[in-house]
């Protein structure tokens, strides 16, 4: 709709003008009503005048009509003519002949007689009459006159001067009263006008006068108090919009931090209301369920649906309590596992209550998937995988809290290292499995027997170690007996024989032989060492005497052996080459070192004399160093095809510069790293998860392939493969020697195969010492195969297989090396 526009005239002026134009109005009704009266009485006297006339031209002409005395006729009618009352008179006879005329030309035709009402605007200011001329009754002729109207038309516009000058007059004097009186009304408007718009701009402290009254006055009255009152109405809102924009801002920057909040959290948010309708769902919660967005007010029997479809059968029903959970049923918090393999975190939060009809739900939903796999790693990186004890890592934790605790309240430590007599012997008759077993019930048996604030750990292989308050001989001595019983106690059947295993302790106390965590456990493998030198089965107490300790004494001659060999070059690497299975060609070799006597230089001694006491010392980390840049520069020399792999020491795991000096070795001498594998032992991998998962991801970085080697010692190597990215496995040699005479053998040898299979893993075989295992390892589906039934070490690289010949590794003169260590590995 159109907006018409307001004028701008003041009350005033419309007051004025709205007059003004009734008695123009007025005036106007009366000149017209005049104007009708004056008409009507001109009319009258001109008709009263024109009988007047013709009655005395009747009786004038009668007479010389009737003697035909035409002459005295026109005398007549020229004495009786007034040229400023009668324009022309002209008689005809009643033959219509025309006998006498004044005034008028007899040439000309005579103008058509007048009817009706007399028009005295007419140009030529006559009225034109016919009236006969009768005698005694009888018609004697016909007269035709003008009269004029001049003078009926000046009284006319006589009249019309005079009612316009007095009209005009009245009109004048009536709008300077009415000046004075729309003032005289308007003026408290006027104010009242300008205060008001003083108001609306918001000059509230404006106040009227008020000098009457009357309704000007009390009018005045009202505006002041509502101006009054209108100015503290706004001082109020202003007040309360200032409160208002404050709890606003702060509101603002409450939602702000509340959705960054949100936003930040890693968990899923649905809130709904008490008839089970969305009322906010972050992003999260839709990406968690791969939603495309939740709008408020979808009903929750909606989703419930789409996020059924991705859980397995067994967490359907937590999802299906969300429709059956209110504000006054209890909830247990549970975890949904989804079809992809995620774990989902279910719990939910009660708002307000129902009564109200304004209470709900906060369903969280998290996706713990990583952090249950990261306390997983973490837990495994402590606890050692087999027989669910702190590890070496663990043991170091305790011992490190233990001595804290113990240095604040001055008490004393009891550090015991067990190791098993003839485990070895067991293990390699009996297989790893009876080996595993025995090792899960020494572990319980020790826990059942320990004290609550006492401590079991395995270190690795055969070793545990026990930690126990006690600072005295006499604490150490009591602990050994108990720890001594409980392991004789023991009986295991193998085969046909019920059988018991010994244990040799190494015990060592703080303060009074270490001060520290690595003395402390230094000293405790001494003693260990100790005992089995005394003959097994038995235990010993640290004694700080080096010239007593025949152990102590070996480790350092061979400390400054392997010193001599490093400095002196005394070390060699010989190479074993590894088969592909598909074609029997050399997939690439396996680094073997050798260390050359310093008393027969002849003699080459095989690494199980020497690298555990270079892992002791610290210097197996500079042995690997040697053996990687040594096979690297071999590499070098070689045609592109070959391969060589080595082996990495559980000690260089946490080598720091290890990886950068292998970048730069691989630079120097120009060589792919993809020729270069590395092999880990999955007992040094698995037994220190921190340490091998970015030592495996760097070396592979670098684009060397990585493989565990004697893989399959230990019941966790199925469930923990998947922990470390690694490229291949090679199977323990165990597991291989007998598969041809052990169906256990090789069903587990069969498992690590296809497991390694669906991990797009590849797997190698040792110990192949003969065409059946060969032959059975081929029906299983390996990849790779090694051993001496395909190619003994050598000290250059053998660049074609000869699996029926019988190779044997010889030094410069001649003699056979190798036999003390395994075969395999020789």
């Amino acid at each position: 709709m159109k907006l018409i526009r307001p004028t701008r005239w003041s009350l005033r002026r419309k007051l004025v003008v709205a007059c003004v134009a009734v008695e123009i109005f007025a005036i106007a009704l009366v000149w017209t009503g005049a104007a009708r009266l004056m008409q009507h009485a001109l009319e009258d006297q001109a008709t009263a005048q024109s009988q007047e006339v013709l009655g005395l031209l009747e009786q004038a002409l009668a007479a010389p009509l009737a003697q035909r005395d035409y002459a005295t006729v026109q005398q007549t009618l020229d004495l009786v003519r007034h040229p400023q009352a009668i324009h022309y008179m002209v008689l005809f006879d009643h033959a219509n002949r025309q006998i006498a005329s004044s005034g008028w030309d007899p040439l000309k035709p005579l103008p058509p007689r007048d009817s009706g009402a007399i028009d005295l605007d007419r140009p030529d200011q006559t009225l034109h009459l016919e009236a006969p001329i009768a005698l005694a009754g009888q018609a004697m002729a016909r007269l035709e006159l003008g009269l004029s109207t001049q003078r009926l038309r000046e009284v006319r516009d006589e009249f019309r001067f005079n009612v316009l000058w007095i009209g005009a007059l009245a009109l004048a004097l009536s709008v300077v009263l009415l000046i004075a009186i729309a003032s005289a009304l308007t003026r408290n408007l006027a104010a009242l006008s300008r205060a008001s718009r003083q108001v609306a701009a918001g000059h509230f402290d404006v106040a009227l006068p008020v000098h009457t009254r009357d309704e000007a006055g009390r009018m005045a009255a009202a505006f002041n108090t509502m101006a009054a009152n209108i100015q503290e109405r706004v001082v109020a809102l202003q007040r309360s919009e200032q409160q208002q924009t404050q709890l606003l801002d702060v509101a603002r920057q409450e939602r702000a931090r509340l959705t960054t909040l949100l936003g930040a959290l890693q968990i899923g948010i649905l809130f709904v209301d008490a008839q089970h309708r969305v009322v906010y769902a972050n992003a999260l919660f839709s990406r968690i369920w791969s939603l495309n967005g939740l709008q408020p007010g979808t009903p929750l029997q909606e989703i419930v649906p789409l996020l059924n479809r991705q859980v397995d059968a067994g967490s359907a029903g937590l999802l299906e309590m969300m429709l059956r959970t209110g504000t006054e049923h209890p909830f247990v918090d549970r975890d949904i596992v989804t079809r992809d393999g995620r774990l989902i975190a279910q719990r939910m939060q009660v708002v307000g209550t129902a009564a109200d009809g304004q209470g709900g739900c906060i369903w969280l939903h998290e996706d713990i998937t990583q952090s249950r796999q990261t306390e997983q790693r973490a837990r495994l990186a402590l606890v050692d995988p087999l027989t669910d004890l702190p590890n070496r890592r663990g043991l170091y934790e305790a011992l490190d809290k233990a001595l804290v605790q113990v240095s604040a309240s001055s008490r004393g430590l009891v550090l015991v290292f067990i190791d098993l007599d003839e485990f070895k012997h067991i293990n390699d008759k009996s297989g790893h499995r009876v080996g595993d077993e025995i090792l899960v019930t020494v572990a319980q048996a020790l826990t059942e027997a320990l004290r609550p604030d006492e401590t079991v750990a395995r270190l690795g292989g055969d070793e545990f170690a026990i930690l126990s308050p006690g600072s005295s001989a006499k604490d150490a001595q009591s602990l050994a007996l108990r720890l001594t019983q409980v392991i004789a106690a023991l009986r295991f059947d193998i085969g046909d024989q019920s059988q018991g295993v010994g244990c040799s302790m190494g015990l060592a106390l703080y303060p009074a032989h270490a001060r520290s965590a690595d003395d402390l456990i230094a000293c405790a493998d001494t003693a260990m060492y100790q005992a089995k030198l005394n003959g097994k089965n038995g235990w010993c107490l640290y004694r700080d005497d080096v010239a007593h300790s025949r152990a102590e004494s070996e480790r350092v001659i061979w400390n400054g052996r392997i010193y001599r060999a490093l400095r002196d070059q005394r070390l060699r690497v010989h190479y074993q080459p590894v088969m592909r299975m598909s074609d029997m060609g050399i997939a690439y070799h396996e680094a073997l070192l050798r260390m050359v006597d310093e008393d027969d230089a002849t003699h080459l001694i095989a690494p199980a004399a020497f690298v555990l006491h270079a892992e002791r010392s610290g210097k197996i980390r500079q042995i690997d160093r040697w053996v990687f840049e040594t096979c690297i520069g071999m590499l070098a020399r070689s045609r592109a095809s070959v391969r060589i792999a080595a082996n990495l020491s559980p000690r260089s795991l946490d080598d720091a510069g290890f990886v950068g000096f292998l970048r730069d070795a691989l630079h120097r001498y120009d060589v792919d790293p993809r020729r270069l594998h590395i092999e880990l032992t999955e007992t040094a991998a698995m037994g220190d998860l921190i340490a091998a998962r970015p030592m495996i991801a760097a070396l592979r970085s670098v684009g060397c392939a990585v493989h565990l080697d004697d893989f399959g010692s230990g019941f966790s190597s199925f469930a923990h493969l998947k922990l470390l990215e690694v490229d291949g496995i090679k199977i323990d040699g165990n597991f291989v020697r007998d598969i041809t005479s052990d169906p256990s053998n090789r069903l587990v040898v069969s498992s690590l195969i296809e497991i390694a299979r669906s991990m797009n893993k590849s797997t190698v075989a040792e110990c192949v010492e003969d065409a059946a295992t060969l032959e059975a390892l081929r029906e299983l589906g390996v990849d790779h195969v090694q051993g001496f039934h395909l190619g003994r070490p050598a000290s250059k690289l053998i660049e074609t297989r000869a699996p029926d010949a019988h190779i044997r590794l010889v030094a410069e003169d001649g003699d056979i090396l190798g036999e003390q260590v395994n075969r395999s590995k020789a």
